[in-house]
């Protein structure tokens, strides 16, 4: 700046170092406070999984959406140690069933992570590549729909829930 003596534009740029550092962490702060907690994933994840909140998907072969009632994952699947599903062949979705290695629909070996779990459920392709079944339907999910769904189902069993 013009008229500055040397040691005012040193001055000066400490000011601005301090302010933009001030800035930055108000910035991170905010974007931390607006990230929902693990339990907050979970609860979203329960209310997805029994249909308190509205998934959209359909089936492989249909063009068209199916209702929200009909794709809702407490159909067809029970979780954890929750209550089974009458005259349903579909898995129990537990924690251990997700991630310990093992054979699944005759392929080899595999465990699901976020990324694959969020694969299938988007476009029916499990860890190890295999198509699911066609009963199953394809969901738009967005990511943290499809987290909160991984949240709620491999969240260990004995961990508090309502911190």
């Amino acid at each position: 700046m013009p008229g500055l003596l040397p040691s005012s534009k040193a001055h000066l740029g400490s000011h601005r170092i301090r302010l933009g550092g001030f800035f930055l962490s108000v910035l991170t702060s905010a974007a931390l406070a607006a990230m929902p907690s693990v339990q907050e994933e979970y609860r979203l994840g329960q209310q997805l999984f029994v249909g308190d909140i509205d998934l959209q998907g359909r089936i492989r072969t249909h063009l068209a959406d199916l209702p929200p009632d009909v794709v809702r994952c407490g159909n067809c699947h029970a979780a954890a140690s929750g209550p089974e599903v009458p005259r349903s062949l579909a898995p129990r979705l537990t924690r251990n069933l997700l991630l310990e290695r093992r054979p699944r629909r005759g392929g080899p070996s595999s465990s699901y992570s976020l990324a694959s779990f969020c694969k299938l459920l988007r476009i029916g392709v499990d860890p190890a590549y295999v198509l699911i079944s066609l009963e199953m339907p394809q969901y738009t999910l967005d990511d943290a729909h499809c987290l909160a769904l991984w949240r709620f189902l491999t969240w260990s069993e004995n961990a508090p829930k309502s911190q």
